[in-house]
């Protein structure tokens, strides 16, 4: 029996700068369990993460209708994507230099 690896502690700032990617999806399913499990457990996090969902709520209601190309929304979710690797890599780095 394999054991799952042991998910990767964010500090405050890492979650804040990511709450984007989350609230909206864009980032893979174990950044997102890493990301739940960070806010679960800080308030001032959550906090911050109410007041962000708060906005994201006004915004998707005045906008909703707006709608971006679908080779607009491709591109950008590769970019994301590559961003997010990146992103994942200096974790691993960060996590392996602590």
């Amino acid at each position: 029996m394999s054991a799952e690896p042991e998910k990767p502690k964010l500090d405050c700032r890492e979650v804040l700068e990511e709450v984007y990617l989350y609230l909206d999806e864009e980032c893979s399913d174990r950044r997102r369990g890493v990301i739940r499990d960070h806010l679960e457990e800080c308030s001032p996090c959550l906090s911050e993460y109410g007041i962000e969902q708060e906005v994201r709520t006004i915004v998707h209601r005045c906008c909703s209708q707006e709608k971006a190309p679908d080779d607009v929304k491709s591109r950008l979710r590769q970019k994301l994507s590559a961003i997010e690797q990146v992103s994942e890599i200096f974790s691993e780095v960060a996590e392996r230099d602590r």
